[in-house]
């Protein structure tokens, strides 16, 4: 054991120079030799083969995530690995990347964990078969119904819904108003994902709540739904003295016209909170607007290392001009989970730019950013150019 991961100590900083004239060719616009590419995606599958046997849960349930979000069909049999996990949260993060992966792997696994001594994976499991159409599950999904466990019940209801059983709507309506805050924000999840009119107007109904918590996760399941219908609430929860609020009221306003709401945006470039600006940036940025975009650099150097972690986060999908000078400043943080964070961002951005960023993090000190680095260097590398 000892042996093996002092010899991974140093391959990453192997690959990193042997692979220098990949990351060149990229920079240079120019096409690389793909016997080069297959080498590398073959080293990245390796690092995360070898780091999926980590003694910490926490750096496992990272590579499984990591393999997911490499999309790639040879790394389907270690994710289906990590649905047997002993750690719960790589079993669940296992699901959600198979879902992405592979249908065929997926469906299985799904079916096995609805059986899964843990309430999280089971919820997830019942999601997946839902979202898989697996109507065979029905019989095993209304067993479900009698858990002892409320919130497996409401995944229950949930799926056989989605499996085409109306009835058991009613099940998560009454669920909006049930005494135990862990079922009411699952219930608002479910509505959310469903999406559809009734759903909404549900959710539209909880944002008179006098709970923020439940204001906020409403206003988190509506996300790009919103329309003008809830333009006067939502400008009223944007005063909100609960920054929470505030912060999601905002990104809900970011997906109404631009001409109801700019004006409205622009003056929470100044509040107190960062989370409040970041979302009134973010808002203003999806809107075409220029304004308060030193939002994002400033807050990447602020002193508190979740709030330069969630900036970070955002640059994924939001394509500032200066975002890979950004991304490149932030790979170099010294905490981890705000370069977990950046690596992330970086395969979320994709290109030849986020190759250059993403190469050098195969030596990262960390095993679990080496692991995300490998599975998001295989997925640009994945991606169809011209």
């Amino acid at each position: 054991m000892w042996n093996r991961i002092n010899i991974f100590a140093v391959l990453p900083l192997l690959i990193g120079l042997a692979f220098l004239p990949l990351a060149f060719a990229a920079g240079e616009g120019g096409v690389a030799p793909k016997a080069l590419v297959d080498k590398l995606r073959e080293e990245c599958r390796k690092i995360l083969r070898i780091t999926y046997q980590s003694e910490e849960a926490f750096v496992r349930s990272g590579t499984i995530r990591a393999a997911g979000e490499s999309l790639d069909a040879d790394l389907t049999d270690l994710v289906v690995e990590g649905t047997r996990d002993f750690y719960p949260t790589t079993r669940q993060f296992a699901l959600q990347a198979l879902e992405k992966m592979s249908t065929e792997a997926a469906l299985p696994a799904a079916r096995r964990l609805l059986g899964d001594s843990n309430i999280w994976v089971r919820s997830e499991a019942l999601k997946l078969v839902a979202d898989l159409g697996d109507k065979e599950s029905l019989p095993v999904i209304r067993k479900q119904l009698n858990a002892p466990d409320r919130m497996v019940r409401l995944a229950a209801a949930y799926a056989l819904y989605r499996l085409g059983k109306p009835e058991y709507y009613a099940h998560l309506v009454d669920a909006l108003g049930a005494g135990d805050a862990v079922q009411r924000y699952q219930a608002i999840s479910y509505l959310g994902q469903i999406g559809d009119e009734k759903s909404l107007q549900h959710l539209a109904g909880l944002l008179e709540s006098e709970e923020p918590d439940v204001v906020v996760n409403a206003l988190k399941a509506i996300g790009d739904k919103a329309d003008m219908v809830l333009l006067r609430p939502l400008i009223r929860l944007s005063l909100s003295p609960h920054a929470s609020v505030r912060s999601r009221a905002l990104l809900a306003m970011g997906y109404l016209p631009p001409v109801a709401v700019l004006k409205e945006l622009k003056p929470f470039c100044n509040d107190a909170d960062p989370v409040v600006r970041l979302s009134a940036a973010l808002s203003l940025f999806r809107l075409d607007s220029k304004d308060c975009r030193q939002i994002f650099s400033d807050l990447l150097a602020s002193p508190d290392f979740g709030m330069r972690s969630m900036t970070a986060r955002v640059l994924g999908k939001t394509a500032l001009p200066e975002r890979v000078r950004l991304l490149k400043q932030v790979l170099k943080d010294p905490v981890v989970r705000v370069r977990t964070a950046a690596v992330r961002a970086t395969g979320m951005m994709g290109g030849a730019e986020a190759f250059q960023l993403l190469l050098p993090m195969l030596n990262d000190p960390q095993a679990v950013i080496r692991a995300y680095a490998a599975g998001n260097l295989i997925r640009v590398m994945g991606e169809k150019h011209g």
